[in-house]
């Protein structure tokens, strides 16, 4: 009598091996992209982005017709900047700031004539 060999068991193919992988690494990369916007969501509300106009340097120039148009399009500049989440001040209200925070009058839709 001969012993009778067991069945045999189908292994797992490198395609299905490579499939698992690269569905795990998906899931888990979709995890991670998640985790962090979430951080960053948070961190942005918590810290927004500051910007800071100068309204004295373009009214020290305009002219006294020019002035209340140039105002107006500063406040509308703080107004869309506002509504992306950006905190705006005024450069009188701050003792210091990095000159790449500052909006100058060229960054400002028609506040020049």
């Amino acid at each position: 009598m001969t012993p009778s060999r067991p069945a045999s068991v189908p292994g797992l193919g490198v395609g299905t091996v490579l499939l698992v992988a690269l569905l795990v690494s998906s899931v888990v990369s979709a995890l991670t992209l998640w985790w962090l916007q979430r951080q960053l969501d948070t961190a942005l509300w918590l810290r927004p982005p500051v910007m800071v106009l100068d309204l004295s340097a373009p009214a020290r120039s305009a002219a006294l017709a020019d002035l209340p148009a140039r105002l107006r399009a500063y406040t509308q500049a703080a107004e869309r900047l506002a509504a992306q989440g950006v905190l705006v001040l005024e450069r009188n209200a701050v003792l210091a700031t990095p000159p790449a925070l500052l909006v100058n009058e060229a960054e400002v839709p028609r506040a020049t004539p």
